[in-house]
C-alpha cells in the first residue's frame, strides 16, 4: 500500500491512487508541513506557541492534532517523544521532502488556499518556509542543470533550465547554462536567439545589459593543445607559492593555464587542477559565479572517473561552502553528505565540519554549530592544519560574540588571530578581527576596537573582498554607536559592496533597518531583511526582523517573533525579546 501525501499546492492524500479523507482541522495539516519540514525534532512547547496558544487546553490540543494527523495517514507515520521525532514508513511519500529527487520546479504553494490567521506565529513560519522552498529550488534546478552541462549531456541541461527559467527569468546563472547548453549541443542559431530575447529583457525589466556570464556562455574557448603531466603539474606547483606569497594574480594565471593544458583523459590532475583554480577563486578572490560552480562540477567529474577521493570530497565541500553563502541550506546538507561519503580524511573531515557549524551558525542552531565547529577545531589540531584551526576558531567567535558572551569570543578571537599570525594567513584576519573589534565595544573597550578595525579596514579595502567590506563596515557601525558617531554611513559603505556571503550582508540590513526604523528607507530595509533570511533560514534575523516591526507596527509581531525564537538558544535574543 503505497501513501502519497501532497502538501504543495492544495493539500490532499493517495492511497494507492485513490484520493482519501485528510485530517479533519487545518491546524493537523500544518502539524504535517512543520514536522515534514523541520531541519531538527522542534520542541512541543515550539509547537504549542505557533498553533495552539490560544486553546483552553494547548498541549491536550496538540495531542489530539497529532493523533488525527496519524490517523489520516493511517498509522504510517510515528511521532512521539520532546521533542517530537517525526518518521515516515517507507511507503509514505510527502511531495516537500522528495524535492532533492526532482529537477527543482514547485508544484504549487505550501499548503495552499489554507488560512492560519488564527495562529500567527505558524503564520509567519508559513510565509517564511514558502520563501525558503522556492529559494531551495531555484539552487536545486541550477544544480541539476549543471551537472547535466558538465557530464556531456547539454541538451538536457538546457531543458531544465528553461522550465526554471518559468519562474525565475532574470537568474543570470540559469541563463547562462541554456545558453552553454544549446551551444555545447551544436544549437549555435538557438544560444545566439536565446541570447537576443535575453538581452531584450534585462534591458525592459532592469534597464541592464546582457549579464557578463550570459554572453560568456556563448562562446566556446578554442582548445588548446595539451601540455604534458610534469608541465601542469609545475604551474600547480608555482600557482600554489604565489597564491602563499599572496600574488593572486599571478597564480590564479598559472592555474587556468594548468587548466588549459591538462589533457582530460588524465583524471587525476584534470581533477586537482580545477579544484585549485576553483578554490583558488573562491577564497582568494572572491569568485562565486557560475564559472566556478561548473570548475566544482567538472572536478567532481573527473574524481567520480578517476576514484579519486581526495579530490571528490573536496570539490563537494567547496560547493557546501558556497551554498552557505548564497543561504541554501538544503543544497548545503547535500554537498556536505556527498563530501562525507567520500571517506574524507581527517584533516579533510575538519573542513567539513567546519563548513557545517558555519552553516548551522548562520541559520540560528547555536548549539549544534558549536558541537561541529568544535570538532572541526580538535581535528584540525590533531592534523596541524593552523589555517583550519584558525578559521573554526573564528567561527566559535562569531556564535559567542552573537549570543552576548564578550568574554568568550574575545578570548577564542585571540587564539585564532595568534594562529593566523603564525602562520601569515594575511588574506583572513579582516574577520576575525572585526569580530573582535564588536566582542571589544561589548566590553567597553574602545581603544582596543579603533585599533582593530583601523588595521582591518586598509586590509579589506586593499583586498577588494566584498564579503569582508560588510562584516569589517558592521563592526564600524557598533563601534560609532558605542561612541555616538554616524554609524548608518557605515552601514550604506557595508551595503553598497553588494556582498555575495549573505549572512552578513543581512546583518548589516538589520543593523541599518534598527538605525532609520519609522522611516520610508526603514521599512524597505525590514522588507528586503525579511526576503533575504527567509529564504535562507536565517532565523534569529528573521526574528530580530519581527522585533523591529513590533516597533513601529504594533505588538503583534512580537507575538509571532517570541515563538519563532523558542528553539534558539541565545540568551542575549531572549533578553531582547523580554523588552
Amino acid at each position: 500500500m503505497t501513501t502519497v501525501v501532497r502538501l504543495l499546492g492544495p493539500p490532499g492524500i493517495a492511497r494507492d491512487g485513490l484520493a482519501v479523507a485528510g485530517p479533519r482541522g487545518h491546524k493537523a495539516w500544518g502539524l504535517l508541513a512543520f514536522l515534514a519540514l523541520a531541519e531538527r525534532p522542534p520542541s512541543r512547547q515550539r509547537l504549542v506557541s505557533m498553533l495552539f496558544e490560544r486553546a483552553d487546553d494547548p498541549r491536550g490540543a496538540l495531542r489530539w492534532n497529532l493523533a488525527e494527523m496519524r490517523r489520516a495517514l493511517g498509522g504510517r507515520v510515528a511521532v512521539g517523544r520532546d521533542p517530537l521525532t517525526f518518521t515516515a514508513e517507507p511507503d509514505v511519500s510527502i511531495d516537500v521532502m522528495g524535492l532533492a529527487r526532482t529537477t527543482g520546479v514547485l508544484q504549487g504553494e505550501l499548503l495552499e488556499g489554507l488560512s492560519f490567521d488564527d495562529s500567527p506565529a505558524f503564520d509567519t513560519w508559513l510565509g517564511v518556509e514558502r520563501q525558503r522552498l522556492v529559494a531551495d529550488c531555484r539552487a536545486l534546478a541550477y544544480r541539476r542543470s549543471v551537472e547535466l552541462l558538465t557530464g556531456g549531456r547539454p541538451e538536457e541541461a538546457a531543458r531544465v533550465a528553461v522550465r526554471a527559467l518559468e519562474s525565475d527569468r532574470l537568474n543570470d546563472e540559469l541563463h547562462a547554462v541554456l545558453v552553454a547548453g544549446l551551444t555545447r549541443a551544436g544549437d549555435q542559431a538557438g544560444a545566439n536567439a536565446h541570447l537576443a530575447r535575453c538581452a531584450d529583457l534585462y534591458r525592459r525589466e532592469l534597464g541592464a545589459g546582457l549579464p557578463p556570464a550570459v554572453a560568456a556562455a556563448a562562446v566556446r574557448a578554442p582548445a588548446e593543445p595539451a601540455a604534458s603531466g610534469a608541465a601542469v603539474r609545475s604551474l600547480l606547483d608555482l600557482a600554489d607559492a604565489s597564491l602563499s606569497a599572496g600574488t593572486v594574480a599571478a597564480g590564479l594565471s598559472q592555474l587556468r593555464r594548468a587548466v588549459a593544458g591538462v589533457a582530460d583523459t588524465d583524471e587525476q590532475l584534470s581533477g586537482r587542477a580545477r579544484l585549485a583554480l576553483a578554490s583558488a577563486l573562491i577564497h582568494a578572490d572572491g569568485g562565486r559565479g557560475g564559472d566556478v560552480t561548473t570548475l566544482l562540477h567538472q572536478a567532481l567529474v573527473h574524481a567520480r572517473r578517476g576514484g579519486d577521493a581526495a579530490i571528490g570530497a573536496a570539490a563537494c565541500r567547496e560547493l557546501a561552502f558556497l551554498a552557505v553563502q548564497a543561504g541554501h541550506r538544503v543544497e548545503v546538507e547535500h554537498w556536505l553528505g556527498q563530501a562525507e561519503g567520500w571517506g574524507p580524511t581527517e584533516a579533510e573531515n575538519a573542513r567539513i565540519l567546519g563548513v557545517r557549524g558555519m552553516n548551522l551558525s548562520d541559520a540560528g542552531a547555536y548549539d549544534e554549530a558549536l558541537d561541529a565547529l568544535g570538532a572541526s577545531v580538535d581535528t584540525a589540531r590533531r592534523c596541524g592544519n593552523r589555517r583550519q584551526l584558525a578559521w573554526s576558531q573564528a567561527m566559535i567567535g562569531r556564535v559567542r560574540l552573537l549570543r552576548g558572551e564578550a568574554s568568550q569570543a574575545a578570548l577564542v578571537l585571540d587564539e585564532a588571530l595568534h594562529h593566523i599570525r603564525a602562520d601569515r594567513w594575511t588574506a583572513f584576519t579582516p574577520f576575525p578581527q572585526a569580530l573582535r573589534a564588536e566582542a571589544a565595544v561589548a566590553l567597553g573597550d574602545g581603544p582596543t576596537a579603533r585599533e582593530l578595525l583601523d588595521y582591518a579596514w586598509v586590509q579589506t579595502v586593499e583586498s577588494g573582498d566584498q564579503c569582508w567590506v560588510a562584516v569589517v563596515a558592521h563592526a564600524q557601525a557598533v563601534l560609532a554607536l558605542h561612541e555616538k558617531r554616524d554609524a548608518l554611513t557605515w552601514c550604506r559603505t557595508g551595503l553598497a559592496a553588494a556582498p555575495w556571503y549573505l549572512w552578513p550582508r543581512a546583518r548589516l540590513i538589520e543593523l541599518a533597518a534598527r538605525l532609520t526604523l519609522g522611516t520610508r528607507e526603514g521599512a524597505d530595509l525590514l522588507d528586503e531583511l525579511e526576503r533575504i533570511a527567509g529564504a535562507g533560514t536565517m532565523r534569529e534575523l528573521t526574528v530580530r526582523a519581527l522585533i523591529h516591526r513590533s516597533r513601529v507596527e504594533g505588538a503583534r509581531h512580537l507575538v509571532r517573533a517570541r515563538a519563532m525564537a523558542v528553539d534558539i538558544a541565545n540568551p542575549a535574543l531572549a533578553a531582547e525579546l523580554l523588552t
